[in-house]
């Protein structure tokens, strides 16, 4: 699977930072979208013809967006400690929304990083990056994926981004609040749920 499209060089040189995050915005808003709309049918559509994947509700504490959608969605049928029976296109679909949000990590020639540069200009984009890259190292300590990702930021993402023909001018207020749109959303994928499926549960439940 590689780098799930995360190493991508622009070659020509960018205008301006709107240019720039009118790029970088494109490749994030589709895989979101599409991974979205895909999530919400997955969890509309029942498990048929034996296809349906058993899994233990937990999984879906590894995510907020997930997580509240599950609840919303599944409702009581959602307790911790219970198997579950899903369709195939739910974990397809949040397979994609993380990929997408590790792309949006505000580090380096990642899309977020080049969503930052954008937005807000080099030099708080550079301190947010180098922010970004140490709190990854660090959950790299407990988790493979991140560890998977700071290796790639650093060694072959890191940057920095190529400069731009003009980085004054800051981008339309309209393309900045998509900016900000998908930073959040990524976070809201990353963050996990921690709020109990079943709340007449023991709250010292383990998940």
């Amino acid at each position: 699977i590689g780098s799930f499209g995360g190493i991508t060089r622009i070659v020509n040189i960018v205008r301006n930072r709107g240019d720039l995050l009118k790029v970088a915005a494109a490749g994030p808003v589709a895989g979101f979208s599409l991974g979205f709309g895909l999530l919400l049918l997955g969890f509309t559509l029942p498990p048929s013809d034996g296809l349906g994947i058993i899994v233990d509700p937990a999984i879906f504490h590894q995510s907020f967006l997930l997580g509240g959608l599950a609840k919303l969605i599944l409702g009581d049928v959602l307790k911790e400690g219970t198997q579950l029976s899903i369709n195939p296109l739910v974990l397809w679909a949040w397979a994609g929304l993380l990929i997408n949000a590790i792309n949006s990590i505000p580090a380096g020639e990642l899309d977020g990083g080049r969503i930052a540069l954008a937005m807000w200009g080099r030099k708080v984009s550079s301190r947010l990056g180098s922010v970004t890259i140490a709190l990854l190292g660090l959950s790299s300590l407990f988790s493979d994926v991140a560890f998977y990702w700071a290796v790639l930021i650093f060694f072959l993402q890191r940057g920095p981004i190529a400069p731009l023909s003009e980085e004054i001018t800051e981008p339309e207020n309209s393309y900045i609040g998509l900016g900000v749109a998908i930073l959040f959303l990524g976070l809201l994928v990353c963050l996990p749920y921690p709020f109990l499926f079943d709340p007449s549960q023991v709250t010292d439940f383990d998940f």
